[in-house]
């Protein structure tokens, strides 16, 4: 499948990445049904953001259905319609309590297209710690 990827400052390409796959029992697979990028892609894509390695796949705003769930994934389900935020949370530390997530200090904040691979490829796989709460879309 072709993702949207960081080439280095200025450059981008379409790469062909194979399917994921489920790793960990906390992992599912999303379908991607909608993406976007946004100014911060846009400053990635300029250079500005050095953290962001050359190869990185992009997009960290999606929309998705749960095709496949691990064994330890509770509250969504294959089918289930989800929000795939770039912000993640451990749910233990003094952040994640006062609800300031971007700020994660236990392995979560921004994360999705900026230290992981994003959302750009129409399978995208997502680990979560089973503090965090899933967010699901509502039926449409």
């Amino acid at each position: 499948m072709k993702a949207l990827v960081y080439d280095g400052p200025g450059r981008r390409s379409w790469t062909d990445h194979a399917d994921p796959e489920i790793t960990a029992p906390t992992d599912a697979i999303i379908r991607i049904d909608a993406v976007t990028i946004c100014g911060t892609d846009l400053h990635i894509l300029k250079g500005d953001v050095p953290e962001v390695e050359r190869g990185r796949i992009l997009g960290h705003k999606a929309v998705g259905t749960i095709t496949e769930t691990g064994s330890a994934v509770a509250g969504v389900n294959p089918g289930d319609k989800v929000l795939v935020s770039c912000i993640s949370a451990c749910g233990r530390c003094e952040y994640c309590r006062t609800a300031t997530y971007g700020q994660c200090l236990g392995g979560g904040g921004w994360i999705l297209g900026h230290t992981t691979d994003g959302a750009s490829k129409p399978n995208t796989p997502a680990s979560r710690s089973p503090t965090t709460p899933p967010t699901s879309c509502p039926p449409a």
